[in-house]
């Protein structure tokens, strides 16, 4: 299990494609874990909760779940050292975190460096030339802020980057 990446701005479409694979995962048996602090209903989850301490009880109990936590960046700023182990630790447990964000520099640099995918929607050109740094690949810098809606880059750490698109349209 490796940890994930989505980042893009509102309405670019990182909610959607979380959700999407969150569903993926209870089809394949796998536990999902949310963290929403939104509290949107849509979410198929074993469990989801907006409170990040019981978020964190329950994802240190648990064992091999697919882990959603949106607004990463925002839980970041508020609970540094227990994300931050979510991302060091979460493996060892068996977990597979999807941190979620907005903006994808706020997202710590050790939890960012955790994870082995990105998938990044539209983003401004400051965060995209960060991950095209940390993710060597030149292609997040020139594309990323000019994704359409639904539009994302995906990349492995030791892959090539690939595109893809949620909508038909």
């Amino acid at each position: 299990m490796a940890h994930v990446l989505i980042l893009g701005q509102t309405l670019s479409g990182k909610s959607t494609l979380a959700k999407r694979l969150a569903s993926e995962y209870k089809k394949a048996g796998l536990g999902v874990i949310v963290l929403d602090p939104v509290g949107d209903p849509e979410w198929l989850a074993d469990f989801k909760t907006a409170d990040p301490v019981e978020f964190f009880r329950v994802y240190n109990e648990s064992r091999q779940c697919a882990v959603f936590v949106d607004e990463s960046g925002e839980i970041c700023e508020d609970y540094r050292h227990e994300i931050t182990k979510t991302a060091t630790r979460g493996r060892h447990r068996g977990h597979r975190n999807h941190y979620i964000a907005q903006r994808g520099t706020l997202i710590l640099r050790t939890i960012r460096d955790q994870c082995s995918t990105i998938f990044l929607f539209n983003s401004g050109l400051e965060d995209c030339k960060v991950h095209a740094a940390e993710w060597n690949a030149p292609q997040l810098r020139d594309q990323g802020p000019f994704l359409k809606t639904g539009h994302y880059l995906y990349k492995q750490r030791m892959g090539p980057l690939q595109s893809g698109q949620l909508f038909d349209n």
